[in-house]
């Protein structure tokens, strides 16, 4: 379960909270992004982990990934159990030392999960757009999922409405070369519907985002005007994301043409309002429209 218990969001949230220098350094500085893990939560900067804040008993220990430090850029850590304003304060250092492993590694994926989640949440268009990103990296048996959201529509008359919001999922591909293989969209759709045949499991997962979604709002990491009551019985919505496609290639022509039946979920494809990373409902279509409307983009030859 991702939900915190309630002396850690306390901690988080309140001004004489233990964390709540962590809160407030996340809220103020974009590139970082605070999710939800139960027991822990992840700090992340760039995609990577800055920092994984556990809490254990009655303290809290704070731990950075050492591989960061392959790549130059090595500094000394505060002890694992030291307050958290010790971490804060080689923070632009651990940042540095991640910048450097990125530099060497094609980790964009992850970097533009963390983009699309704060233009969507707390980002300047936030209220605007009409998806809040719940989750990221969420680990199922059936596989990762890259992002689950909310479709709530920014309409002044739907927005008002916090019952009953479609659930939906979302993956991210960057570049042609991710489209296919073990990790490709074909996998990840046959991964996603299998999931979603357990009813048990659907439900589960829903009452677990409505939860998360409402300690994010309250630790104001989502810019919402008011708390999520409840998902709808419609089928959920798997979003494709697809950044930095070529359409001087066919493959996603083609793989768009011939993607596994998908009875429990509806498969869409986003498209950018002009350029960024805000999901608007005029630019999420259906694959057969993108195919129709969009045949010159998805594929030129």
């Amino acid at each position: 379960m991702r939900k915190l218990n309630e002396v850690f969001l306390k901690d988080l949230k309140e001004r004489e909270g233990r964390l709540f220098s962590l809160t407030e350094a996340v809220k103020s500085d974009p590139s970082l992004c605070l999710e939800l893990r139960g027991n822990y939560v992840n700090v992340y900067y760039r995609g990577g982990n800055l920092m994984k804040v556990t809490q254990a008993r009655s303290e809290y220990r704070v731990f950075f990934d050492k591989n960061y430090f392959k790549d130059g850029g090595k500094t000394t850590l505060p002890d694992s159990h030291e307050g958290i304003d010790a971490w804060l304060d080689v923070s632009p250092r651990l940042k540095q030392a991640i910048d450097r492993w990125l530099g060497k590694r094609n980790k964009d994926e992850r970097e533009f999960q963390q983009t699309l989640l704060r233009d969507n949440n707390f980002g300047r268009v936030a209220r605007s757009t009409d998806y809040y990103i719940c989750d990221i990296e969420y680990q199922s048996e059936c596989g990762r999922f890259d992002l689950i959201a909310v479709d709530w529509p920014s309409r002044p008359a739907t927005r008002k409405q916090a019952n009953a919001r479609r659930l939906a999922f979302i993956e991210m591909k960057c570049g042609d070369d991710a489209l296919e293989g073990n990790a490709g969209l074909h996998k990840h759709i046959q991964d996603v519907n299998s999931y979603l045949s357990d009813r048990t499991k659907v439900n589960n997962l829903k009452q677990e985002m409505v939860e998360v979604f409402n300690q994010k709002r309250d630790l104001g990491l989502i810019d919402c005007g008011k708390d999520l009551s409840s998902f709808s019985d419609e089928s959920p919505i798997l979003l494709l994301v697809l950044a930095n496609h070529d359409p001087g290639t066919s493959k996603l022509y083609e793989l768009l043409g011939s993607l596994p039946e998908s009875p429990h979920v509806e498969l869409r494809v986003a498209t950018a309002s002009f350029m960024g990373y805000g999901l608007y409902e005029q630019g999420v279509h259906k694959i057969d429209e993108v195919r129709r409307r969009f045949a010159d983009y998805v594929y030129s030859s």
